[in-house]
């Protein structure tokens, strides 16, 4: 694999635009995500942190009050899904703006309508199960739901950490297919962690233990893979980049869909605010990357670091 190791970002509106440089440099500064929280609300672990269309932030996090909504200025807007959270994991948005949720002990894949009502459940709240599926309910059990993925068509994609498989259902949530199993071959898994679909449908899967993301076409056929990575935590594509965070390393990478290397930020450890404590969501835009730590309960914005803050509308 063809690395490419870059010199210095430059920011431009809503995109960076990337230069070469050494291997060792930080083209970043960090600033704290300053979100609002209502007194006496604190952020327990950030496992994610997305934006809304509107250019609101979704954060999800494990403390009470799980799932939060901000404004465009991290300003507290409401709670979402009170006390149906566990051990919050995944967050996505799909196209139509619902909010996806999956939690690793509870073992369920939430969807929220925008207006933040439950719109569907898939699963069953307490119960993992070895990939059992009941026929007479069409019900699919998971253990340890990762992450999930909803493509234009609105099949979903479920990261069922637990039976090293990912699951595809339909539109009602009902099982579709599954692929995967315990194992280093191509197709397998160990600790399947995140998942996203480009604007061709392929599926960019996380393969974490593996130290690789493996890719598939929309019906579970493996097409290639990047290995020798890291340890991949959460992915995040926007455009032709495909963003990763690698928690064991403190670092944040981007890719291209070639799986080159184009830049790769490494975060100061520590359990400071503005340090990296296994660093794990991502969400990319033009006001900087956003990266939330499991560590050190916060979110983080990264800038190129011979920039001057972006304003954030």
């Amino acid at each position: 694999m063809r690395v490419i190791v870059l010199l210095c970002l430059i920011l431009v509106p809503s995109a960076f635009t990337l230069a070469e440089a050494p291997l060792n440099s930080q083209p970043f500064h960090v600033k704290g995500g300053d979100f609002k929280l209502p007194v006496g609300w604190h952020f327990g672990e950030v496992a994610g942190v997305v934006r809304r269309e509107n250019g609101h932030f979704v954060v999800f996090h494990r403390g009470s009050h799980s799932l939060l909504e901000f404004d465009g200025q991290r300003r507290f807007v409401r709670e979402i899904g009170a006390g149906l959270f566990e051990n919050p994991h995944g967050l996505r948005i799909d196209h139509k703006g619902n909010i996806w949720t999956t939690d690793t002990t509870t073992h369920l894949v939430l969807k929220f309508a925008p207006d933040g009502e439950v719109a569907m459940v898939l699963g069953k709240r307490g119960t993992a199960s070895e990939g059992w599926f009941d026929r007479d309910y069409n019900l699919v059990l998971f253990d340890q739901p990762q992450d999930v993925a909803v493509d234009r068509n609105g099949f979903i994609y479920v990261v069922d950490k637990g039976n090293s498989r990912i699951v595809k259902l339909d539109k009602n949530g009902l099982l579709v297919t599954t692929w995967g199993g315990q194992g280093e071959a191509p197709g397998e898994f160990n600790f399947p962690h995140s998942i996203v679909i480009d604007s061709e449908g392929q599926l960019y899967i996380a393969d974490r233990e593996n130290r690789r993301v493996q890719i598939f076409d929309s019906k579970g056929k493996y097409l290639t893979q990047w290995s020798g990575i890291g340890y991949p935590y959460v992915l995040f594509l926007k455009g032709d980049a495909l963003w990763m965070t690698d928690a064991r390393a403190e670092e944040v990478r981007q890719y291209d869909l070639s799986g080159d290397l184009k830049m790769r930020y490494q975060g100061q450890p520590g359990r400071g605010q503005k340090q990296f404590g296994f660093v794990h969501g991502i969400y990319v835009d033009g006001d900087g990357l956003w990266v939330s730590h499991i560590l050190n309960w916060t979110i983080n914005r990264l800038l190129p670091a011979d920039t001057l803050p972006a304003p954030i509308m």
